[in-house]
């Protein structure tokens, strides 16, 4: 029975899917694209937005290196709502990002992608108001844009922040809604078309408009001319342009010299596929999204001539948006709060006998194989077809079985010679037993040298039949050699051995060889390759080549993976290929670079047969499994290069410069960064990396190391998506080191290095432990004196002494205690800070301890002073503010006026921790708009009462989030506690006044 191959999928496929989890904080995405770099760009709803905030959602930027996202600024749109958005490209390195609003026509802003900087495109922002809708499409390198009035068609170039307009050219007649359909463009034109009119120009290169379009232009089979209202897509055969317009099923070919649209008679086969596809660049490949029920299918296509052939498909949620770096290569999918990422290969390797243990492979003739399996019978392969038939042979005209032959010999009168675990057959072409050059025989493994054929029982006996003389004997003394494998140079046979080593024979006698360096017991595969000689190789992934003169092995390859090795052949360039248990791998002779090739590349089943791999001599090669028989060219396998660079996409560090902890992650920065310097109180960094290119960075795993100069340390692991973190550094100069390594242990790409400079912490510099003896001979000598004139106060007051010692000494721990422990808990806090990935609650962690870093600051007060009762309320609000210029790097003014007040405790603290609110309050969400930040605070007594008085400059709106603030319902709370009178005025700016007795 005749049955078609059956071949892996021409396209293989990789997801996966990241969420809020991964840091992916879109909710609902308006846009997405991949720019020249690697990096992919969503724009959308914030999802942490959708859950907090009712009515206008927050839009937010995020980039994404395809394993960690990044959080970008939206640009300033000064209160207008934005209802929509997406990105186009531009030149080599920029994006430009439009912007549509509720209330407003759109906006026009360039992204450098390498700064990360956004600045609007003023000239395109501030046109006239006569022009009200724009297009933009790509010539080459160049970014063109289609803008209309309720008059024109214009034609214009954008250069970054610079728009020049080309051309113009009336309607027909004015329309008030000058809708442009999608802009179809060619090599050496574009077509543009109103959406809802009849009014078309087309365009050359230059952008000038060459003539407007009429319905002369389009001429059906018929000879009619008319004029369409829809253009569809556009595709290329043999450099021609074809396009689908209106119902014509049939397409339209274009005239170039005359701009004219021809319809071409029989050409709608596939009509509803390519009138919807969207083509590569090449028009080689496309893929279609169909709508099915409550979801869509995304269909790949190989695009022939005017022939789609579909290859691979995918489902998706409907009303998904798309977005692909290389075309046919990569797909990522916005669905609703998820981001799905696709990788698509094509593979070069064909699995033909799927799901059968494979044992020997030899050529009959051109594209025809016969192969052999463990039970299942012999078959015949056709590899043109992609056939396979199961073979029948037949002896006395009877089928019998033939299972488990380790060998097939097709001989040169087209008669097979193979074997079976009892028999020598030799059958005709037809598979007919010929029973005269048949026999029975005592074992199982055979191998053919000249006119002898030798046979090996596995229990022990090796027997040698000739052919020419049909004469069958055992070799004497070998009962006790068990044969694992047999391989020859023409003249000399070798074999592994399951306890005896390598089995040597020639000439009527033999011999067997141990080996110091290798068990024999280990050794599994045996070969003869004429520019390696034999090859052994081993259960655990190495491979030896055997003197036969010195008896010996030396290692020629180790399996990084220690995969047992199954079989050996050489391609066409003499490189090894190898049949393992963890995949085929290649070895290349010259500089050494090996290649893993496994189920991504196509590989049906990775764990390899004996006996069942072979090369054909048109280089072909075939390699067996227990589930499958893969069948690949090594030059179309070879041709596979990753062309990937692994680089860092962030680096995190004090800067103190700045004064804060930064996160860099703008290309330009990370390009050009060679050395960190991490001050002696911040000793820690923490960096991210990412690999771009051609392959699928899920199948990537980082190596890296810190060593101290001069000193190599250990190398660790590290995955996609995590972050390396050193902390603690002791003060020295070191270098990190980091490798990406794909699935089959190969290095990718370049090691990147980073310089990392700890400085030298204060207490450990000569300078300070000089003056710290000094300090402590003084405080000795001090204490001495001191200690002289206590004894002389203590013989005339030593009881009222005690007491008064033992207060002060009880409040002071009472006070130093509570401070200590409060900061413990700060500490702690702070810790938790460092280590969450979610940022609301980062947020809800540092409101926490600013809290109680306020506490603690007024018992710090009340332990350094000499009076338990009261403090200077301004010492503790100069340390609440300290904390919060370190804690939120925005600058901002402050000014303070207070008298010389002294507050009792209970009046102190709760005061502290309203203050603490209103400044927190401030920095969140008072200055997102405000370029020169100012908190004015004032404090007084008069006499009767207390007057507090807070002002700001931002824009905090108190109304919308008061009964959901925290910080709201502690600033009432502590106004409770004081019983206050508080009054908040916010039409200009943030006003609070608290007055208390």
């Amino acid at each position: 029975m005749l049955l078609w191959c059956q071949q892996e999928p021409s396209i293989l496929i990789n997801k996966s899917i990241y969420s809020s989890r991964d840091g992916y904080l879109i909710s609902n995405p308006y846009h997405s694209i991949y720019d020249s770099m690697g990096w992919l760009w969503v724009l959308g709803e914030n999802k942490l937005s959708n859950e907090y905030v009712f009515g206008d959602k927050e839009i937010i930027i995020q980039r994404f290196d395809g394993a960690i996202f990044f959080n970008l600024s939206l640009p300033d749109t000064f209160d207008k709502r934005i209802k929509e958005g997406h990105f186009f490209k531009h030149k080599e390195k920029g994006l430009y990002l439009k912007l549509y609003y509720t209330d407003d026509r759109a906006e026009l802003f360039f992204i450098d992608t390498e700064t990360l900087q956004i600045t609007p495109v003023d000239v395109f922002n501030h046109l006239n108001e006569k022009y009200i809708i724009s297009e933009e499409y790509q010539v080459k390198d160049e970014t063109r844009l289609i803008i209309t009035s309720k008059e024109k068609f214009y034609s214009a170039a954008l250069d970054e922040l610079g728009l020049r307009f080309l051309d113009s050219i009336p309607f027909d007649r004015p329309v008030k809604n000058p809708f442009l359909e999608e802009i179809r463009s060619t090599e050496t034109c574009a077509i543009v078309k109103l959406l809802f009119q009849k009014d078309g120009i087309v365009l050359n290169e230059e952008g000038k408009i060459t003539k407007k379009l009429a319905s002369t232009d389009f001429i059906d089979s018929q000879g009619h001319t008319f004029y369409p209202n829809v253009i569809h897509n556009s595709f290329v055969v043999n450099n021609e342009y074809f396009f689908y317009l209106d119902d014509y099923e049939n397409v339209f070919k274009l005239d170039p010299e005359n701009l004219r649209f021809i319809e071409l008679p029989n050409t709608n086969e596939s009509y509803a596929l390519k009138k919807d596809m969207v083509f590569d660049n090449n028009f080689e490949n496309g893929f279609l999204n169909e709508v099915v029920s409550d979801y869509s299918e995304v269909k790949f296509y190989d695009f022939n001539g005017f022939h789609p052939q579909l290859t691979s498909k995918i489902q998706i949620k409907n009303y998904s948006k798309t977005a692909y770096s290389q075309f046919g290569k990569d797909l990522v999918v916005l669905n609703g709060n998820t981001l799905e990422s696709y990788s698509f290969k094509n593979s070069k390797i064909k699995t033909f006998l799927r799901g059968k243990s494979i044992r020997t492979i030899k050529k009959l003739s051109e594209n025809n194989y016969i192969v052999a399996t463990d039970t299942e019978g012999v078959y015949t392969i056709n590899t043109k077809d992609n056939t396979e038939e199961k073979i029948k042979f037949i002896s006395d005209n009877k089928e019998i079985s033939m299972n488990y032959s380790r060998d097939i010999y097709v001989n040169e009168d087209h008669t097979i010679t193979i074997n079976d675990s009892d028999n020598l057959y030799t059958t005709d072409a037809n598979y007919k037993v010929i029973k005269d050059r048949s026999l029975k025989i005592i074992g199982e493994e055979i191998i053919k040298i000249e006119d002898t054929i030798f046979t090996a029982d596995q229990r022990g006996v090796i027997s040698k039949f000739s052919i020419n003389e049909k004469k069958y004997t055992k070799i004497p003394n070998t009962e006790s050699v068990q044969i694992r494998e047999f391989a020859t140079n023409g003249t000399r046979l070798f074999a592994t051995t399951v306890a005896n080593g390598i089995f040597e024979y020639e000439n009527g006698s033999f011999e067997t060889h141990v080996f110091e360096n290798e068990k024999a017991e280990n050794l599994l595969s045996i070969n003869y390759l004429q520019d390696y000689g034999v090859l052994v190789s081993t259960k655990f992934g190495k491979i030896y080549t055997y003197d036969s003169d010195k008896k010996s092995l030396k290692l020629l390859y180790q399996d990084a993976l220690k995969a047992s090795i199954v079989g050996m052949v050489t391609d066409n360039n003499n490189n090894l290929w190898l049949n393992t248990y963890a995949g085929i791998v290649s070895v290349n002779r010259s500089t050494q670079k090996i290649v893993r090739y496994t189920v991504k590349d196509g590989v049906y089943e990775l764990e390899g047969n004996r006996y069942s791999t072979y090369k054909d001599p048109e280089g072909n090669i075939w390699m067996g499994s227990y589930k499958g028989l893969s069948y690949f060219n090594p030059n179309d396998l070879s041709t596979i290069e990753l062309n990937a660079q692994p680089q860092f996409t962030s680096i995190s560090y004090f800067d103190a410069g700045l004064n804060r902890w930064q996160v860099h992650s703008s290309p330009q920065f990370l390009d050009s960064i060679q050395t960190i310097n991490l001050p002696s109180e911040y000793q820690r960094f923490s960096a991210s990396m990412s690999v771009f290119g051609e392959l699928d960075r899920n199948n990537i795993t980082y190596k890296y190391r810190l060593s101290e100069k001069g000193n190599d340390s250990d190398w660790f692991t590290s995955y996609p998506g995590k972050e390396i973190l050193f902390a603690n550094l002791a003060p020295s100069e070191y270098i990190l080191q980091v490798q990406a390594v794909s699935a089959s242990d190969e290095k990718i790409g370049n090691t990147i290095e980073l310089r990392v400079i700890s400085d030298k912490i204060f207490y450990k510099t000569w300078w300070f432990i000089s003056a710290l003896i000094l300090l402590a001979f003084g405080t000795v000598s001090y204490l001495f004196y001191q200690y002289k004139v206590k004894q002389k106060i203590l013989v005339k007051n030593e009881i009222a002494l005690n007491e008064a010692k033992i207060k002060t000494s009880m409040m002071l721990e009472i006070h130093h205690r509570i401070k200590n422990n409060l900061q413990i808990v700060s500490g702690l806090l702070g810790l938790q800070v460092i280590n969450s990935a979610n940022e609301e609650l980062k947020l809800k962690l540092q409101d926490s301890q600013s809290r109680i870093e306020s506490i603690a600051g007024i018992h710090n007060l009340l332990y350094n002073s000499d009076n338990f009762e009261t403090l200077s309320f301004k010492e503790n609000v100069d340390n609440i503010i300290g904390y919060y210029q370190i804690l939120f790097p925005l600058k901002v003014t402050y000014s303070l006026n207070f008298d010389s007040t002294l507050l009792p405790i209970d009046k102190a603290t709760p005061l502290s921790l309203l203050l603490n609110e209103l400044i927190s309050n401030s920095h969140k969400h008072a200055f997102t708009d405000e370029e020169q930040p100012q908190i004015h605070i004032n404090f007084i007594k008069t006499d009767t009462n207390y007057e507090f008085k807070y002002v700001d400059n931002g824009n905090f709106k108190i109304e919308g989030i008061k009964k959901e603030s925290m910080g709201m319902k502690i600033i009432e709370m502590m106004n409770t506690q004081l019983k206050g009178n508080l009054k908040i005025d916010n039409s200009k700016g943030f006003n609070c006044t608290l007055i208390f007795s």
